[in-house]
């Protein structure tokens, strides 16, 4: 696989918007503190950009007023219609505005080509980690230096975004980061190396071999000469159950979890699922999440979590026995204390909620609030099915994304759902299921394919 984490060029020159978020900063005193303090190192930084950059994102003000002017720069609607004209048989559009469209952008401009379009549905860029604007939950991987690499190799900084202008190590030292942190870091990368349209909904993609046209919900049809398609792992499972109070996905309940007193009246919980999502649930309804806004345990204490899911365990000591670091907080909430009781009690059952007018129902017990983290599903796009792409490799025969049959269309990084190689198997990174959409398996294939692909270029 080629080198795709040794810069390309070190003498990086800030684009137009990030130009602009630099001088707004500048020129407003609450928020450039950090930015001028961290120049004092800025020897000890590859480029000055990643000196300043570094330096916003350290200082809170500073990153709350540069994500609040990169939302305002995106949402400029005759920004976005100017973007959107700009489309052509010789650009490249990126469906999808998270980790793995600033991977590929990033890596493309890097290599000499032109910077993509990225259309995002939402008005917020950044993907699933920008779902909230508060930090909400934790990542899976833990923050260290280093370019990228394996789980196992302690000199790899898993979290590593490819040709990023910085990286989440910049952000943070947390041992593991939040959500915002890397999406604060995809939406720089974005910012730097793509052009970006918010509110854009694809709704369908049609063309041959000579191109694509891709159709808008109520904008105009935008021409194309390759399309990536980097929608990510898809949108919650069970949103035909939850009803937005009583029974949330586990977007609606982190972004929940970002407003002010997010657990008031929330005595007896539940939460359906045993992944990461539900994991996460879990420690923000245990308290141990990211600390929510204008909330303290005197006043918004969940009593009582049942956890209904297969195949996780049900004490604390066979937690601690089984469940890797990152979530081992969570198996003492599993310990009875001396009268017997427990906060936290996970039932091997499968069960579907049902919505009351104020509150949820499973299995006859109600529950203030139930937490559906089921999983994922995908959204359809009319012309870019997935049994329409065939696996795309290497010439070592390792497939890195999905390529369409009939149109210059290939989907990256989870939406791709690439198997698992021989030599991952091999280095045993096959042994956790979870890590088949795991970052650090999925950016250094994102990656070569930006690195690759020959230019767009159509008469």
């Amino acid at each position: 696989m080629p080198d795709t984490s040794a810069p390309i060029d070190d003498a990086v020159e800030p684009s137009a918007p990030v130009e602009a978020l630099l001088t707004a900063v500048t020129l407003t005193s609450s928020a450039s503190d950090g930015m001028r303090t961290m120049m004092q190192r800025e020897s000890e930084f590859p480029t000055t950009l990643a000196a300043k950059l570094t330096g916003i994102a350290l200082d809170p003000a500073g990153r709350a007023y540069a994500d609040q002017f990169l939302d305002t720069y995106w949402s400029d609607e005759q920004r976005r219609q100017e973007t959107l004209g700009s489309g052509s048989r010789n650009r490249e559009v990126v469906i999808g505005s998270g980790f793995h469209a600033a991977v590929y952008a990033a890596t493309r401009v890097r290599n000499g080509y032109p910077k993509p379009l990225v259309l995002e549905r939402s008005n917020r860029v950044g993907g699933a980690f920008a779902m909230t604007t508060r930090p909400t939950f934790y990542l899976n991987s833990r923050n260290r230096t280093g370019s990228i690499g394996l789980a196992g190799d302690r000199g790899a900084a898993l979290n590593y975004l490819p040709g990023a202008p910085i990286q989440p190590a910049n952000v943070s030292m947390a041992e593991f980061q939040t959500n915002t942190d890397l999406a604060f870091v995809i939406r720089l990368t974005l910012a730097q190396y793509a052009d970006v349209v918010t509110n854009a909904t694809v709704r369908a993609v049609a063309g041959d071999t000579t191109g694509v046209d891709i159709e808008i919900a109520d904008r105009v049809r935008l021409a194309a000469g390759r399309v990536i398609d980097a929608r990510g792992m898809g949108d919650s499972a069970g949103q035909e159950v939850a009803n937005g109070t009583t029974i949330l996905t586990f977007v609606q309940f982190m972004q929940r979890m970002a407003t002010m007193w997010p657990l008031r009246g929330v005595r007896r919980a539940a939460v359906v699922g045993g992944g990461d999502s539900a994991k996460c649930a879990v420690e923000s309804l245990l308290g141990i999440g990211p600390q929510p806004f204008m909330a303290a345990a005197a006043l918004d204490s969940v009593d009582r979590i049942d956890w209904y899911t297969f195949g996780l365990p049900s004490s604390c000591k066979q937690w601690r026995k089984e469940i890797r670091g990152r979530y081992q907080a969570i198996g003492r909430y599993l310990r009875p204390d001396r009268f017997g009781t427990r906060r936290l009690t996970v039932s091997a059952r499968q069960v579907r909620p049902v919505a009351l007018p104020s509150a949820g129902l499973i299995d006859g017990r109600t529950y203030d609030l139930v937490v559906v983290c089921t999983g994922n599903q995908e959204t359809a796009v009319d012309g870019l099915a997935f049994d329409d792409f065939v696996e795309y490799g290497l010439p070592t025969g390792d497939a890195i994304a999905r390529q369409h049959t009939n149109m210059p269309a290939f989907r990256i990084g989870p939406h791709a759902r690439l198997p698992f190689t021989l030599q991952e198997r091999l280095d045993r990174v096959a042994d956790l299921p979870e890590n088949a959409v795991s970052m650090f398996r999925t950016a250094t294939k994102t990656a070569a394919l930006a690195a690759i692909l020959p230019a767009v270029t159509r008469d």
